[in-house]
């Protein structure tokens, strides 16, 4: 909380105003076909392992061919959003976080590329696998003709986040795996795997079905992952083969940051859908309540009446929300407590309990 005059008000907006702007600029397109051009042509002058060198590909080569790849992934998002295709899009932006990933893991960490020969290797029997099933070919001549393709020894590769944590390890950042966990982990439940996640979203909150699933996203949030995914990996090349880098990274930041995760998405569209439009100047008034109380530092001598009035405040907010009751006891019992220290601490209070001036 930021300290105040006696007798301010305080005024919602302000404080709400980074997140509704957040919210807003996910909503809207970017005007960025220049932009845009310029990455894309940088990237394409970045691929040079044309022709591909085989086996003897080095992590530089790995990673240009994922960079040829989100040139192809970049098209083909955009054109599933425009054409309102949001499952289509949503797949297509989890394949971007993990060809980004991939790319990067390949220039960070020395034997990426066997590891990655190794999981492809041991995945051919299982592709294969049917054949064998349906008693085409024994599967010991799969096996042998297998060998003798000389790809190398089968091997299991990393994962999508031990790939995102050693690559954030060996550049000291938190890039890869925010992107693994805030976006491709909730894509992949709530979008690609047939779990209890992705099911459920054919349940309305009344318990009756829809046809049409909850949107796992945005609309325009995967085409912003995708766009921001090429531009970090044309600006990691760039940045290694001594070219001007600074326009992709740019554009990397503008895109990723207009970006709303699927877990925030999916919350909202479920609390709007049991808001009423007549609580919303109720609710607006006891958050201002709330508000005025939490950084007036009023009660500051007395701390657990001050977070129980805060708590109170707080739970009057969420009753709009369809969850059973109690769930988010803790996370209200842990907010109000932080709200009511840092209150008493911003404007200390003498015995009486007057604010000094």
């Amino acid at each position: 909380m930021f300290p105040r005059r006696s007798g301010d008000r305080f005024r919602v907006w302000p404080a709400a105003r980074p997140y509704v702007r957040s919210f807003v600029l996910a909503f809207l397109p970017v005007p960025d076909l220049v932009s845009r051009y310029r990455v894309r042509r940088a990237a394409a002058s970045l691929i040079g392992c044309d022709p591909w060198p085989g086996m003897a590909a080095s992590g530089a080569d790995a990673a240009q061919l994922a960079l040829l790849r989100l040139l192809f992934l970049q098209r083909q998002t955009r054109r599933a959003v425009r054409t309102r295709q949001a499952e289509a899009a949503t797949m297509l932006a989890r394949t971007s976080i993990e060809t980004l990933i991939a790319g990067l893991y390949c220039l960070h960490e020395p034997n990426a590329v066997a590891q990655l020969q190794g999981e492809q290797v041991r995945l051919l029997p299982l592709l294969l696998e049917y054949m064998t099933d349906a008693g085409v070919i024994p599967a010991s001549v799969l096996a042998e003709c297998i060998s003798r393709l000389e790809l190398g020894a089968p091997a299991r590769g990393p994962s999508v986040e031990t790939m995102a944590s050693r690559v954030d390890t060996a550049t000291g950042a938190s890039m890869a795996i925010g992107l693994y966990k805030r976006y491709y982990r909730p894509a992949s439940s709530f979008a690609v795997h047939a779990g209890a996640a992705s099911l459920l979203r054919h349940v309305r909150g009344d318990g009756s079905l829809t046809r049409r699933p909850w949107r796992v996203w945005s609309r325009r949030s995967p085409v912003r992952i995708a766009d921001a995914c090429l531009g970090a990996l044309t600006a990691v090349l760039a940045h290694r083969a001594g070219v001007p880098y600074q326009h992709a990274l740019r554009y990397a930041d503008r895109h990723g940051e207009r970006a709303l995760t699927p877990v925030a998405v999916m919350s909202l569209s479920g609390f709007t859908r049991s808001f009423r439009p007549r609580q919303v100047m109720a609710s607006l008034g006891r958050l201002r309540s709330l508000g005025e109380y939490v950084r007036s530092g009023q009660d500051g001598e007395d701390l657990e009446a001050r977070t129980a009035r805060i708590r109170a405040d707080m739970e009057s907010l969420l009753l709009a929300a369809e969850l059973p009751p109690g769930s988010l006891d803790p996370f209200l019992d842990y907010v109000a407590a932080e709200l009511a220290a840092e209150g008493a601490e911003a404007h200390p209070q003498d015995a009486s309990g007057a604010n000094p001036r």
